[in-house]
């Protein structure tokens, strides 16, 4: 069964040894510094209490859901799950059916309620996750709600937002977002949009909002699937936007057009390993705040990226959907800024046609390099893959170049002039490290001994192999 909470993920989490309790940090430096130390060590998820001028009980939480570990424990599987069974898992749940939320009349985060004059986001322990970070941001894991005026469907997204005082965040989002678009639906009626930000929830509905679905499609139906099981959503008294009744903490409020009001958001240590973007964003006018017991804010801030690479089922099904036959991964390395994609080749031009596939996705990040590999390369294995671009890419003909491609504004390589006449270009790299269509089957063979026997001695040898660090599964 899902966790209906995150109280309740953290509970299982302490049971399998996966958390520790910090009491007394500080907001202004060790809670951010302490997140960033343990995630370059993948290490467990991080509790923080007992603030200087806050209630007891009033918590951050930091790194939930960083490692395979604990996305393993989210989704009810073995904590040494490997990534792959990890990967195949989700990527089954995400190919189910919608599921829609269901609407309940109460739960717990109503048990508080900030309204008027009382209402005061600063109430909360909110850290600077960067140093150089312009504010604190509360909303570096939350949930962004719209509902968009004209069809009344619900979008949920991740949107950075930022304390501007008790009764004010602002948000930074992209022009091409769902939000954005929805946003001035509003605000081209002269209104403003109402809007809910949920700051923490249980992880696997939280996993759902980062998705870029078509328009039209609701998170909310794809956590339910990741989930096997509805979300309880309440729907909110001012302004009737579903949230659900399990969160810890949701602001209620609605955003003004720009050309009414505004605040200067960021800098902010986003996740290329930069610190960037700042100016004026839309703000959310809070008319409410709610929240259960000892609430918790949810913290996953973007740090400098690891070499580790992370599944992209995003890109894996847009290949899928556009044809792209027999792929058997599909992993981003450094958050995306390395695409690789592991493949049986069929027919001649088979890998390139999934490069320039995958290079055609739509999506705000910034892309840069999309590798294809063979099947008999480990995708999540940055050696093998490494291994394999070194011994089977002629840079002469295997290499290839896609010049004033679309960018994301946090591209640290935009030249300080193209930013400023907003051209948000660069160029992405195609590289088929696959071995020659026309003469695979006369390519040397590998000198590894095959994934089967090196499994079958893994499990024979497993102590012996964990004293030397080799199969603890820490990715």
């Amino acid at each position: 069964m899902p966790f209906e909470s995150m109280d309740d993920f953290i509970g299982a989490a302490e049971a399998v040894g996966e958390v520790k309790h910090i009491h007394g940090a500080s907001l202004e430096r060790d809670v951010g510094c302490l997140t960033e130390l343990f995630y370059e060590k993948d290490g467990p998820v991080l509790m923080f209490d007992g603030f200087e001028g806050y209630p007891e009980g009033f918590r951050v939480c930091a790194n939930a859901v960083r490692t395979t570990r604990h996305l393993a424990l989210a989704f009810g599987l073995p904590l040494d799950a490997h990534k792959f069974d990890v990967a195949r898992h989700i990527r089954d749940r995400r190919r189910g059916e919608p599921i829609p939320p269901r609407v309940v009349t109460d739960g717990p985060v109503l048990e508080y309620v900030q309204d008027g004059n009382a209402v005061d986001v600063e109430a909360f322990p909110t850290p600077l996750w960067h140093k150089g970070d312009g504010g604190r941001y509360i909303g570096t894991a939350d949930m962004v709600v719209h509902r968009d005026p004209d069809s009344g469907y619900v979008n949920v997204a991740v949107y950075r937002a930022m304390v501007q005082g008790r009764d004010r965040v602002s948000l930074w989002m992209n022009p091409q977002k769902h939000g954005n678009i929805i946003a001035q639906r509003y605000w081209e009626k002269n209104e403003a949009a109402p809007v809910a930000v949920v700051v923490g929830c249980e992880p696997v509905t939280w996993l759902a909002a980062p998705n870029l679905l078509p328009f039209g499609k609701s998170e909310y139906d794809l956590a339910g699937s990741l989930r096997g099981s509805p979300v309880d959503v309440i729907e909110l008294p001012v302004t009737g936007l579903p949230v659900p009744a399990h969160a810890e903490i949701v602001l209620e409020g609605e955003i003004p057009p720009p050309s009414e009001e505004t605040a200067y958001e960021g800098p902010f240590g986003e996740w290329p390993g930069y610190y960037s973007h700042e100016g004026p964003e839309c703000v959310v006018r809070i008319k409410r705040i709610y929240h259960r017991h000892n609430p918790i804010i949810v913290g996953q801030p973007p740090m400098r990226p690891k070499v580790d690479p992370e599944v992209n089922f995003q890109v894996w099904d847009h290949l899928e959907r556009s044809g792209i036959t027999d792929v058997t991964g599909v992993w981003s390395v450094c958050n995306n800024l390395l695409l690789v994609i592991s493949l049986r080749q069929r027919y001649a031009g088979h890998a390139k046609q999934a490069l320039i596939t995958a290079a055609g996705f739509r999506h705000g990040d910034m892309k840069t390099y999309f590798l294809a590999v063979d099947d008999d390369i480990d995708a999540s294995n940055l050696g093998e893959v490494l291994w394999a671009m070194c011994t089977r890419v002629d840079p002469t003909t295997d290499i290839d170049v896609l010049r004033d491609s679309w960018t994301a504004d946090l591209d640290p390589r935009i030249p300080p002039q193209k930013r400023k006449e907003n051209d948000l270009t660069a160029g992405r790299c195609l590289i088929d490290a696959t071995k020659p269509f026309a003469w695979k089957d006369r390519f040397p063979k590998s000198n590894m001994w095959s994934r089967e026997d090196r499994s079958a001695v893994e499990r024979q040898y497993q102590d012996l192999l964990a004293k030397l660090d080799l199969t603890k599964g820490r990715a």
